[in-house]
């Protein structure tokens, strides 16, 4: 029981066919130009996102967003580089209110709230259903989660859902029964009223796999992510193996085939296989280009169309910002307007640096930096991106140091900073000489970075000899 994730009890307030037209209407009160988005899953076991739909605010700070979907989805309305989540559905009508971020702009991204907004939807229900849902069922367990962990009698959990059952029972959209019921059957796995047998037979095995329901796909991966563990159908080394082996024939499906019920579903035991290979792609046991192979294996000989769309979506994902992939482009302005752009560094290994005006600690690497780059001469060039608009106290600082390298801003390209996953500052990215990535998100010029850029460097020298 202690290895099962507590995320399942607090199932975060989610403000979280044919197509249907949707209209999306909203105010940033005082936050005029703002990039405003809807972002959605490709599909929700990879999570890969993707923008549907895009536009920026007026002069008033509102907007309009118009988009057609065939189906109830999760999704997020992104203002800039801050996201909050609600529930998106076909023939819908939306109004959103953004309220002013009280958190300070200076702190990490890792410390901020999601954004925050009201939201009044005219829909099937399907918002107001699960907000209500999710209300009741994080108050049950913050109030019951002695007795959910430790106690030998369930009748406490029973209760609950039994009422939630009930409640929920009728006359509500499927997204909204669907969710319920995935939502309710983590807590009966996880106060060990039902069995890790129980509830794959109960939910899973030769059951619709709800691929567009994240309450489904959140609690099928956070329930086979632990299955195995309690079951014992292989080995540690076993898997391993079964991953890195360069045959043709699948030797994790057939670590798989052992268990009885996955015998039996071929479609959920596909998936399970993806998630197990994606799960271990950053094992140094592992080996990234077997996993990779696999899943191209998957994309391209599946039975299940779905399943196909969910290899070729963890393809993409795993390999963001992985060695040897592209380094996503870009063309920005320095302190002179002159337009520099990551082509002109072509043939050259790049020591991207991204900070922030209100960095305090971004100035102290710079210097570090610098003494980096003294030492090591025309090995490599040193690139700093400025986030956001405001630039001037950080670029007088630079000139004044007499940093002798570009300091371009990223001005009203946020999206780099995405493309790049920047989510603290500074951050600091060593891209080769053929433009692709030799490592994302280096130590600090304290920390041994040095060491690490010889090592790339080097590497990459050896590879092209």
């Amino acid at each position: 029981m202690n290895k099962r994730i507590a995320i399942f009890l607090f199932i975060l307030v989610s403000l979280s066919g044919l197509s249907q037209d949707v209209t999306i209407v909203g105010t940033a009160a005082g936050q005029p130009g703002k990039l405003v988005r809807i972002i959605d899953y490709a599909d929700q076991f990879s999570k890969l996102e993707q923008t549907i739909a895009q536009t920026q605010t007026n002069i008033s700070g509102e907007f309009v967003l118009q988009l057609d979907i065939a189906k109830t989805t999760f999704a997020y309305l992104a203002l800039d580089l801050e996201k909050g989540e609600f529930y998106l559905s076909p023939a819908a009508n939306y109004k959103f209110n953004i309220i002013a971020d009280t958190v300070l702009s200076e702190q990490s991204i890792f410390d901020r709230l999601p954004l925050n907004f009201t939201v009044v939807a005219d829909d099937d229900g399907t918002q107001l259903a699960i907000e209500d849902f999710n209300i009741a069922y994080n108050d049950f367990i913050y109030n019951n989660i002695k007795v959910i962990y430790k106690s030998k009698d369930k009748s406490v959990v029973m209760n609950f859902v039994i009422d939630m059952q009930r409640k929920y029972a009728t006359n509500q959209p499927d997204y909204v029964s669907n969710y319920v019921e995935y939502s309710l059957a983590s807590l009966l796995w996880l106060s060990n009223k039902e069995s890790n047998k129980q509830i794959l037979g109960n939910y899973f095995i030769n059951k619709p796999v709800l691929y567009d329901n994240i309450q489904y796909t959140e609690f099928f991966k956070e329930f086979f992510k632990n299955y195995f563990d309690g079951e014992k159908i292989y080995t540690y080394e076993e898997l391993i193996l079964g991953i890195n082996s360069p045959e043709p024939n699948n030797k994790v499906d057939e670590l798989l085939l052992r268990d009885e019920q996955l015998e039996l579903d071929n479609r959920v035991r596909e998936i399970v296989e993806m998630l197990l290979l994606s799960r271990n792609y950053h094992n140094r046991d592992a080996n990234k280009d077997r996993i990779i192979s696999k899943l191209i294996n998957i994309a391209r000989i599946s039975n299940y169309d779905e399943n196909r769309i969910i290899a070729e979506n963890f393809i993409v994902k795993l390999q963001e910002l992985q060695n040897g992939t592209m380094a996503p482009s870009f063309t920005l302005l320095n302190s002179n307007n002159d337009s520099i752009s990551l082509d002109d560094f072509q043939g050259k290994f790049v020591l991207l640096s991204f900070v922030k005006e209100d960095c305090n600690i971004c100035n102290f690497y710079m210097q570090l930096l610098d003494d980096l780059k003294k030492r090591n001469g025309d090995k490599f060039e040193i690139v700093t991106i400025i986030a956001g608009d405001s630039t001037n106290k950080l670029t007088n600082f630079t000139q004044k140091k007499g940093y002798q390298w570009p300091i371009l801003k990223s001005g009203n390209k946020i999206l780099l900073l995405e493309d790049y996953k920047i989510r603290a500052y500074p951050s600091y990215i060593f891209i080769n000489p053929d433009g692709t990535i030799a490592y994302a998100h280096l130590p600090m010029p304290d920390e041994n970075m040095e060491l690490y850029l010889q090592r790339f460097m080097s590497r990459y020298n050896n590879k092209v000899k």
